[in-house]
């Protein structure tokens, strides 16, 4: 047993060392609704119901309760991006309707946890989140639209991809609840390309686009608690501050504060409740603070009041903290098989006076469905399956009048396909 362990645990590093901070698009704003497979089929209801060693990532004390296990699972994730405009936009003589070529993308998991005794627990996590990724390609320049789309350059689009890393440790107590503290460390990839009609409003333009990859990272934490309110009745609760990060400085033209793209501050507060031992109904409230970060909170409005992209407290994407409400349900139908169905909503990120930068980040879905199951293999051997379907939304606005005031449109939906093998030991 202990060489099958040190197997698979070895197995579990090599595949981190070679994940790649996987380019997502966007779920709720761009954070992920849930972490693992079996949380994704509950519609990302989890802080209160722990399931797997995924579950640190959402609420760090979930551990306590799932004692030494390892996870590897891997989502296959399409999402469809568009947009449409009138002419005039960015003062293009021509508008158009146009949709994002890369459609498909491939989200990795690992998770690990092991009981050190009986009230004292550690666990491993490797995951992505990410988003703003997007690339268009726009037709030739001709006499009736000299520029060959609403942007100067034929291809443009922007790629945000975040990897994280977090260590966890648990203390259980009073046999029902526990306590949880992470250590995260989160590495960026950002790309630009296709840009360059901004160039002239940026406190940098040799750092605004078309630059190659730029490298962030940084360090935060996360804390979490799961209390049992009654019996079969238990609360959870996590959040993390604001991740300060390492500037990307090739784009110290594109983002607020020379290039400073920090991660949000979030935090969540579920229920999750036991009918029956075959049943369980989970809860989660999550609020995400993308106000708070001024490369992502800032709406365009200081461009026009003299400060250019890039600059100290300058234009930014616009996104407003928003909340997302998660309600999961699932049924053990026989010992060995569990069926799964979620739902999830969250207020809209983008408003509609922001759609003209959003074009190249267009997060603006509201409402996910899903379903999933587990089935058990072997002996402490499972694997979950979980499927989800992020429903068609737009948002209607218009670029500023110092871009030609154009209406646009910008709309998205997706899919998800996920499966994991989990190994109880």
């Amino acid at each position: 047993m202990v060489s099958t362990k040190k197997w698979a645990l070895a197995s579990a590093v090599a595949a981190a060392i070679a994940l790649p901070a996987t380019a997502l698009a966007t779920t709720a704003g761009y954070f992920q609704l849930g972490y693992s497979t079996i949380s994704d089929g509950m519609g990302g209801a989890s802080a209160a119901l722990p399931q797997d060693s995924m579950i640190q990532a959402t609420n760090p004390a979930g551990i306590a309760f799932v004692g030494s296990r390892l996870d590897l699972g891997v989502a296959g994730f399409w999402p469809f991006r568009h947009y449409a405009s009138g002419a005039g936009m960015g003062g293009m003589p021509a508008g158009g309707s146009y949709g994002s070529s890369t459609n498909f993308f491939l989200i990795p998991h690992i998770g690990y946890s092991q009981r050190l005794s009986h009230d004292n627990y550690v666990g491993l996590a490797m995951y992505g989140n990410g988003g703003m990724s997007t690339n268009y390609h726009f037709p030739a320049a001709s006499a009736t639209n000299p520029a060959g789309g609403p942007f100067y350059d034929g291809q443009t689009g922007v790629n945000l991809t975040q990897m994280f890393v977090q260590a966890t440790y648990a203390r259980r107590f009073l046999r029902h609840d526990a306590i949880g503290l992470s250590l995260i460390y989160a590495y960026q990839r950002f790309s630009a390309d296709g840009l360059g009609q901004f160039a002239a409003y940026s406190s940098s333009p040799g750092n605004m686009t078309n630059r190659g990859v730029a490298t962030s990272d940084g360090v935060g934490v996360k804390v979490g608690g799961q209390f049992q309110l009654f019996p079969g009745l238990s609360l959870g609760a996590a959040f993390s501050p604001r991740m300060t990060m390492s500037k990307f400085s090739k784009y110290s033209g594109l983002f607020a504060n020379q290039g400073q793209m920090d991660i949000p501050a979030n935090g969540v507060v579920g229920l999750a409740f036991k009918p029956t031992d075959r049943q369980a109904i989970a809860f989660d409230f999550q609020r995400i603070f993308y106000g708070d970060v001024p490369a992502v909170g800032d709406s365009i409005s200081p461009l026009f009041s003299g400060k250019f992209f890039g600059a100290t407290n300058g234009p930014g994407f616009g996104w407003q903290d928003i909340d997302v409400y998660k309600l999961g349900y699932q049924y053990r139908v026989t010992r060995a098989t569990t069926v799964r169905a979620g739902f999830a909503y969250n207020n809209q990120p983008i408003p509609p006076s922001q759609v003209m930068l959003n074009v190249l980040a267009p997060g603006v879905i509201q409402r996910h469905v899903t379903l999933g199951f587990t089935t058990r293999v072997a002996r402490g051997q499972d694997v979950s399956v979980a499927a989800m379907y992020g429903l068609p939304q737009s948002v209607y606005g218009n670029a500023p009048a110092g871009f030609g005031g154009a209406p646009i449109k910008i709309s998205m939906h997706e899919y998800q396909l996920e499966a994991n093998w989990g190994w109880k030991f």
